[in-house]
């Protein structure tokens, strides 16, 4: 008898443990399904200044690690009383970020990128979708052959001026963030930022100077598929290399992001990131934009994600053309809230 009760402990001990490890596997993967993807506008000028990553929020005492890959396509000449601006280049920004849970609402993470500019390969592939959608703006001739070639003009006197290939360390940037989950459909949360100059600003891999953001978010989820998050902030930026004199000091930004689970594994993503003028009197290029991405996540496992998007700039012509996303997210000794 005391054998059999034995026995029926350890069943129960088990199932417990068994049903403990799944609860904690299924918060995990919401945890996945409920978080932003690591984009935004790929506009160089906008990356120098230290625009923000959309928040991360890692299960409490666990680790978030995204691998991202943003490669943006860009053939744009452009007018603005006596200001020009041209520019024809591919860039890639490779970035890893990590971001630590040391508390229940209370997250850290660093983020350290490199950046590439030159002419690319992707110049036909985006002349091809362009047509395919009607969006065809001539013909992108120079990309490929002239590529890269970035010049900022003035009243006559160059501002700025890039035709070589180069590559750079891309700005650290750090946050702290604070949440609060108040239910299983409801999380407001907001987030202090900086930016650290640590790239080139003749490689336009930074502007030289330090940035300070903060930002207010949101998220709930609709049903048992859809989740919505939104963001508004602001980014408080030096310019001591890149376009001195000229950068507008605060620049709003906002962010809204729709998933649908498709499923197990699978999730569609509808993100738009969007930000103010990042300078004065100068062409749209440096104005206010808007990246919108689309793309699919699918589950790996039960700790990773992998996410494709394609981005275009909406309105035309404010931005980076077309933008290919790539992020891998894993998540490392989380636990379930």
């Amino acid at each position: 008898m005391i054998h059999r009760h034995r026995a029926a402990l350890r069943i129960c001990l088990s199932t417990a443990v068994l049903a403990g490890t799944t609860l904690a596997t299924h918060a995990q993967a919401r945890e996945i399904a409920a978080t932003w993807l690591q984009q935004r506008d790929q506009n160089p000028f906008a990356l120098a200044s230290g625009l923000p990553l959309p928040p991360a929020i890692p299960s409490a005492r666990g680790w978030q690690i995204d691998t991202s890959l943003s490669i943006a396509n860009t053939e744009l000449a452009d007018a603005r009383g006596n200001s020009l601006m041209l520019f024809d280049a591919e860039t890639r920004e490779t970035r890893i970020s990590l971001a630590y849970a040391f508390d229940t609402g209370w997250s850290l993470r660093a983020s350290l990128g490199h950046w590439w500019i030159g002419d690319g390969v992707l110049d036909s592939p985006v002349e091809s979708f362009h047509r395919a959608f009607g969006f065809d703006n001539g013909d992108r001739g120079r990309l490929g052959t002239l590529a890269p070639v970035v010049h900022v003009e003035r009243d006559g006197t160059r501002l700025y001026s890039l035709d070589r290939t180069g590559a750079s360390v891309a700005p650290l940037l750090v946050d702290l963030t604070r949440h609060w989950q108040y239910d299983e459909r409801h999380l407001l949360g907001v987030s202090l930022g900086a930016k650290f100059p640590l790239g080139d600003a003749n490689r336009l891999a930074d502007n030289g100077g330090i940035g300070i953001s903060v930002s207010a978010f949101a998220m709930t989820h609709w049903g048992a598929n859809t989740t919505f998050g939104a963001r508004v902030g602001v980014l408080r930026q030096d310019d001591k290399d890149l376009l001195p004199g000229l950068a507008r000091r605060h620049v709003p930004f906002a962010s809204a992001v729709l998933r649908y689970r498709l499923g197990q594994r699978w999730s569609a993503v509808v993100q738009s990131d969007a930000h103010g003028a990042l300078h004065r009197d100068l062409p749209d290029f440096f104005g206010a934009a808007n990246l919108l991405s689309i793309g699919v996540a699918r589950r790996i496992g039960e700790t990773a994600e992998l996410a494709i998007t394609l981005g275009e700039d909406l309105p035309a012509l404010r931005t980076t053309d077309v933008v290919l996303g790539m992020n891998l997210r894993v998540l490392a000794g989380a636990r379930s809230r």
